[in-house]
């Protein structure tokens, strides 16, 4: 659901089981893989779900022609699936160059500070400084942020400021939200009933379950999935808004899988903002062996448009 990295602020005294369970529920969609084989022959393999068939990573970046946004949910600290975001990102900027990057792992008032990095006007150490990058930034998506700046392209920082997530998990309200903060706040934000809750206080339980952590009340767990949709929501309509200004532009968004997983989460939101918006989905999948990937892919339809299996790290289930 959400990296490590993106809670470290958040360790208070009171917040102590708030952060257990959110960094309990990242260790979970999070499995470190080796990256030494990220060709597709040993570490991924990548499926269209409607067909069953395999698609080379050239099909996949024109792919995007048929679509408006390409939303690549990922494992966080997955090597392989890093190395193929960049991959990824090459072959679709190749066939469709009006092209913009969204990313989850960059907040709304970092904008400016990404934006003057972009153009030249930062250098890299103060961009750091500044923008409050996740731990894993150098390794993961650095390459992104400097393709799209050799490249020019437009990098959307997209997400809530964590610190108005964290309060907001905290509180249960956003009304003591600084003034000067509140125009980073989604113009929508919904935490619905329906299956998108359901599997969150399901993904939580299990975790609280598996970890034999202190039992999380269904008023925490509320509050964690009200956060929760707040980063749907600021995720959706940063997409959203920037292809209202720039319609003819393609938006390849990185992301948590679980924000996009089944349709739900950003995808949601983002269809609720903007019917006629064409999205295509790509999510992971751990298997223990490439076998019968086509008949695993097909099953797979309500998950995304294309899978990406991945092979299980050693000692996980």
């Amino acid at each position: 659901m959400e990296n490590r990295n993106e809670y470290h602020d958040m360790i208070l005294t009171k917040m102590k089981l708030i952060v257990t369970v959110m960094l309990l529920t990242a260790t979970l969609l999070m499995s470190t893989v080796s990256s030494t084989d990220a060709s597709g022959k040993g570490g991924y393999r990548i499926y269209d779900t409607a067909s069953g068939q395999p698609v080379s990573l050239k099909k996949l970046g024109e792919s995007i022609g048929a679509y408006d946004v390409m939303v690549f949910g990922e494992y966080h600290d997955n090597q392989v699936l890093h190395r193929l975001e960049e991959e990824v990102l090459i072959e679709v900027y190749t066939q469709h160059p009006n092209l913009a990057v969204s990313l989850e792992m960059f907040e709304r008032d970092a904008q400016q500070t990404l934006n003057a990095y972009l153009a030249g006007r930062l250098n890299e150490a103060v961009f750091l400084e500044q923008s409050r990058p996740w731990k894993n930034y150098g390794s993961d998506y650095h390459p992104l942020v400097e393709f799209a700046k050799e490249k020019g392209l437009r990098v959307l920082a997209a997400n809530i400021p964590r610190s108005m997530a964290a309060y907001y998990a905290r509180q249960g309200t956003l009304g003591g939200i600084d003034g000067a903060m509140r125009h980073y706040l989604p113009a929508v934000h919904r935490a619905p009933d329906g299956e998108y809750r359901q599997r969150f206080f399901a993904q939580m339980q299990a975790i609280s379950e598996k970890h034999t952590v202190m039992a999380v009340t269904e008023k925490q767990m509320e509050a964690f999935y009200r956060a929760q949709c707040l980063k749907d929501d600021t995720m959706a309509e940063s997409i959203a808004e920037h292809h209202r200004r720039y319609p003819e532009r393609k938006v390849i968004h990185y992301q948590g899988d679980f924000h996009s997983r089944y349709r739900l989460g950003v995808i949601e939101k983002l269809q609720a903002l903007e019917p006629e918006l064409k999205v295509l989905v790509i999510t992971p999948v751990y298997m223990e062996q490439f076998k019968d990937l086509s008949s695993k892919a097909k099953s797979l339809q309500v998950d995304g448009d294309i899978v990406i299996f991945l092979q299980q790290p050693a000692g996980t289930s």
